[in-house]
């Protein structure tokens, strides 16, 4: 492949991922503008706490074996450790579930849903790596648009007849009709013999990958559950509809990239790779840095003409959380690099060290009782360790 064609290609590809997130996320921001009107920041909290479970727990439903459904040459390969990524996926679901009983019956009950939603991410997961590599991004999109018009009328719907945890129910309720779709590309299988073959094959994966994950997850997402130790629900409750609408641009951009980043990364070699690497940087921070700059300038204002009254403390919180999210833009779509060079040693040490930093900043707010130190802290910590990592891929990674 030349660098013209590959260009267009990757260009390509980029173009048709980003349009089809670019209808989901117009759907999904005129659906989280409604919210508000109908649901609480105590609602948004109960709902930040039960997804952060979630995100956690997604990380090792396949033990990263669905990155490695990217690696072999043949398609058929690669369905075998598709095969191995769903049978580890049935078989944690089990143990959640099990775990879970006890939980519904003594505590939440809302928690008995747990494991079917990390079953549900366990089984699409590695369907949209091989959907990845085999170019058929029209059918990622369209997961993504059942996806968010089942849950904005899910949740709206039972939203309007104060149904207990319509956040819940309507986030699971798009997962499950998603999924059913996407199933159709390549049906779940169990099967123990494959499940052993390819973890011996793809052993990093498991022991380093699995692990590095889960923690970056458990760093991130536990914020909501850690605010909750030391605030009150209230401002969990805005933390997590903060979140949810800076989101909304940045992971569209971040995962369209970074899903054709992928691909190609695990095609090229290192010279060609690190120019379009750092094409794609360069590109992601042009791209960015007027709405970090708005949002940072603007972003209690936007929130108050939007959505007024005690929403604009949700705004004053994108304003500290801003410049982490620019810097996760960048660095996001070319972590990938980590799992495709095996740098899982390296990961693993660069979260495990992520998540005590961020619990540091969460306890060191609680302990003066002051949240937005809490999220000052948290935010600096992002962007301190993005930092390190666009250098450590820069000037590590790509010089070997």
């Amino acid at each position: 492949m030349n660098a013209a064609s590959g260009r267009s290609s990757l260009f390509k590809n980029f173009s048709a991922l980003f349009s089809g997130l670019l209808i989901v996320q117009i759907i999904n921001f005129l659906f989280s503008l409604i919210l508000p009107k109908y649901f609480s920041p105590s609602d948004f909290a109960e709902f930040g706490i039960f997804t952060s479970v979630v995100f956690m727990l997604i990380e090792i439903v396949n033990a990263k074996l669905d990155i490695a459904v990217m690696l072999p040459k043949s398609l058929e390969e690669s369905k075998k450790i598709a095969y191995a990524s769903f049978t580890m996926a049935f078989i944690l679901f089990a143990l959640a579930l099990l775990i879970c009983i006890p939980v519904f019956i003594f505590y939440r009950k809302e928690y008995i849903l747990l494991p079917f939603t990390i079953l549900l991410y366990g089984i699409h997961q590695p369907v949209f790596v091989y959907l990845n590599k085999m170019g058929k991004y029209n059918s990622i999109n369209l997961f993504r648009i059942i996806q968010v018009l089942t849950t904005a009328i899910v949740t709206l719907t039972l939203g309007i007849q104060h149904i207990p945890h319509s956040l819940i129910i309507g986030f699971i309720a798009g997962l499950f009709f998603a999924t059913l779709y996407i199933i159709k590309f390549l049906p779940p299988r169990f099967n123990l013999s494959h499940l052993k073959e390819i973890i011996q094959q793809y052993d990093q994966f498991p022991k380093y990958g699995t692990w590095s994950s889960l923690l970056n997850n458990v760093s991130r997402n536990s914020v909501p559950i850690l605010l909750m130790q030391f605030f009150s629900k209230q401002f969990v409750g805005f933390y997590s509809y903060s979140t949810r609408l800076l989101n909304a641009p940045t992971g569209m951009y971040a995962s369209a990239l970074g899903q054709v980043y992928f691909k190609r990364a695990s095609e090229e070699e290192n010279i060609t790779l690190k120019k379009s690497t750092q094409k794609i940087m360069l590109l992601t921070f042009a791209v960015s840095i007027i709405p970090t700059f708005v949002i940072l300038i603007f972003g209690k204002e936007i929130f108050f003409s939007l959505f007024s009254g005690e929403w604009i403390e949700a705004g004053k919180i994108s304003q500290y959380l801003i410049l982490w999210y620019f810097l996760g833009v960048i660095a996001s779509p070319v972590s990938c690099l980590l799992d495709l060079r095996n740098k899982l040693k390296f990961e693993f040490k660069y979260n495990f060290v992520l998540l005590i930093t961020r619990i540091a900043a969460i306890a060191t707010g609680g302990i003066f009782h002051d949240f937005y130190l809490s999220i000052l802290l948290f935010s600096i910590t992002g962007i301190v360790m993005n930092l390190y990592l666009l250098y450590y891929i820069n000037f590590i990674i790509l010089k070997e």
